[in-house]
């Protein structure tokens, strides 16, 4: 008589032995499967912040050093500059100086055109340096761009409450802005800046961000 002790494998048994294999599989892929469809999301939204704090250091940078006009320092009394502070309103602010080390004066806006954050940078006194179009885009899916500005002593510029819009001295983006009276303009020490954006993200509702900064005038 024939031992059943080594008899082969059954195609029953190696069917059995597949499925099990394949729900183990099958259990693995659960587990991985969204790990592995998170990270690029993940990552994609520490992109878009990583570019959003970029934005916000240049634009805490350049204004921190609004009013440092070098033609001042020269012997040449007509070069010199003053206005630090061209344009102020609730969600656009130009200043002015040479903010990025060239030794020229010149204007830089701040503003937001259609969801995308915008640098215009150009001479002083030009239509286009006030205007918010073309320039250096920042970032982009901004959903607000706002600024909201003190003076010396920390009160809110405007003075009166509850002005969600607001244009300092009546100067509005777009046009080339008077300084015959720059009353409010001249008073700020310090300017909050705050942006909100939002980032779509696959397979993940959209990633809202906000950040905030808070600037002092070293040359007002």
């Amino acid at each position: 008589m024939r031992s059943r002790l080594f008899g082969g494998v059954t195609v029953v048994e190696v069917l059995v032995a597949i499925g099990m294999f394949a729900l183990i599989l099958f259990g693995i892929m659960q587990v991985f499967e969204p790990s592995t469809l998170a990270y690029p999301s993940a990552q994609q939204t520490v992109n878009a912040q990583r570019n959003g704090r970029t934005a916000m250091d240049l634009m805490v940078r350049e204004i921190r050093m609004a009013g440092y006009f070098p033609e001042n320092a020269d012997t040449t009394p007509e070069n010199d500059q003053s206005d630090a502070v061209e344009l102020a309103t609730d969600a656009a602010l130009a200043v002015a100086g040479d903010l990025d080390g060239t030794g020229a004066s010149r204007t830089v806006l701040f503003c937001l055109d259609a969801g995308t954050l915008r640098r215009v940078h150009g001479p002083r006194g030009a239509a286009s340096s006030y205007s918010c179009r073309g320039g250096t885009v920042l970032a982009q899916r901004v959903e607000r761009l706002a600024f909201a500005y003190y003076d010396a002593t920390n009160n809110p510029l405007p003075s009166a409450p509850g002005r969600a819009a607001y244009d300092l001295d009546g100067q509005a983006i777009g046009a080339v802005p008077s300084v015959a009276t720059a009353t409010e303009r001249g008073a700020i020490r310090r300017v909050v800046i705050t942006v909100s954006a939002t980032e779509a993200v696959p397979n993940q509702p959209p990633q809202s961000y906000t950040l905030t900064s808070d600037v002092r005038l070293r040359n007002p």
